[in-house]
């Protein structure tokens, strides 16, 4: 056969010996790495009409860091909240994987929602609502790791605690 000429495999250049300590390599690797937790990183964008957008950091590897200590993940990251507003009502999703239900407190006032985690890993965020709610209206929904709370708008400002199902 004119013009045809055999492929040179990529792996050709490396040798056998290079393939045959791989797996070792890797396992050195990991070794000096020790017990650690993935890295997780990202945001969400909040657009509201006739406001600017917000941007919500989450994860627990910081986009900015200074030290070297900092470059590793910690245990506790920051979850991914969304929030989504209609006339009447006012949900608010939070992304908590591998966290019992039992671990988890809620309290609310007309402006704020504060989750707080006890236990082995102990966390709190204070998310700012977008607009005013009751917060004896809150149902909380706790399921495959993420939790659900929902509000009625209101004008009332007393805080309560809010049980979740």
């Amino acid at each position: 056969m004119v013009g045809t000429r055999k492929r040179k495999d990529f792996f050709e250049d490396f040798g056998p010996e290079f393939f045959d300590n791989l797996e070792d390599i890797i396992n050195a690797l990991l070794e000096d790495l020790g017990e650690s937790v993935p890295f997780v990183y990202g945001f969400s964008i909040i657009h509201r009409p006739e406001v600017d957008p917000e941007l919500r950091e989450f994860g627990n590897v910081s986009e900015r860091f200074e030290d070297e200590e900092n470059l590793f993940p910690s245990e506790i990251r920051d979850p991914l909240i969304d929030i989504f507003e209609s006339e009447e009502l006012v949900h608010v999703l939070a992304e908590l994987p591998e966290i019992e239900k039992e671990d988890l407190l809620l309290h609310a006032t007309a402006q704020n929602l504060e989750i707080r985690i006890i236990g082995t890993s102990e966390y709190s965020q204070d998310i700012e609502l977008p607009s005013r709610v009751d917060p004896k209206s809150a149902k909380a929904n706790y399921k495959n790791g993420v939790l659900e709370v929902t509000f009625r708008r209101c004008a009332d400002e007393i805080p309560v605690e809010i049980e979740i199902n």
